[in-house]
């Protein structure tokens, strides 16, 4: 990580610049040689996934890595929630990030394109490690749909209308009719991008199915983590596991 320290001017350009543009990006966030190191990790995983799509989730699934420290870095988390105060004017409600190397390739790899989602935390990081010489599978979003939703059960009514296959059709028929609306951001391997998660409806778009798509996406301020209907539905799923929604 080449960044120590983030100033008070500094914070409120990247907030202010969200706002505007739907993203803000630091450029050259990881140096030559922790995105080499990085992409060691991605290489590796994949090919125990047999060449297929994988995410590893959580500060334990990359220990030893440049990932893990990131994960734990002060100045990153430092960042996170100023960004997230300068936006909201409160406290996050949680004091870490959660994470994920997402890795598409293959069929499998395409099928976890073209997903439209918000997430579940305020505020999203990701930075790209590798990309595919051809299509590079760009971000795409629709930059604050909605509003940060009070109550768990106005959020959960929001991602239900987003998943199911009739809302999704409806969006990537608009995008691919070329609405105006839709932000497509064209990233670099090394910066880092930052945009609200939680209010901005986004997927990525399809890869070229024979390189690799991998990304490292930090999330922070789970918005609805203490909500007690959260942990309630969790209890009614049991042993039941949910698809996983695709990230960015």
């Amino acid at each position: 990580m080449q960044y120590t320290y983030f100033s008070d001017e500094q914070i409120k350009a990247l907030t202010q610049t969200i706002d505007q543009q739907g993203y803000a990006v630091l450029p050259n966030w990881a140096s030559p040689e922790e995105l080499e190191e990085i992409r060691g990790l991605v290489r590796r995983s994949v090919a125990a996934a047999g060449n297929s799509y994988v995410a590893l989730t959580g500060q334990q699934a990359v220990v030893g890595s440049t990932l893990y420290d990131w994960g734990r870095s002060p100045v990153m988390l430092d960042l996170c929630k100023r960004v997230v105060t300068q936006a909201t004017g409160r406290a996050a409600n949680d004091d870490g990030l959660h994470q994920v190397l997402r890795c598409l390739v293959g069929d499998s790899g395409r099928r976890e394109s073209m997903i439209f989602h918000y997430d579940s935390y305020v505020l999203t990081t990701i930075m790209p490690v590798c990309l595919p010489e051809g299509a590079k599978g760009d971000l795409l979003m629709l930059p604050s749909k909605r509003p940060l939703r009070e109550t768990y059960a106005m959020n959960l009514l929001d991602k239900l209308k987003i998943d199911n296959r009739w809302s999704q059709r409806y969006l990537i028929n608009a995008y691919q009719k070329g609405n105006k609306r839709f932000t497509q951001v064209a990233m670099e391997p090394g910066n880092m991008y930052l945009f609200w998660g939680y209010r901005s409806l986004h997927t990525n778009l399809p890869a070229d199915p024979n390189g690799i798509r991998a990304t490292a996406v930090f999330h922070y301020d789970n918005l609805h983590g203490a909500s007690s209907l959260v942990g309630r539905i969790r209890s009614s799923l049991g042993h039941v596991r949910p698809r996983p929604r695709a990230m960015v």
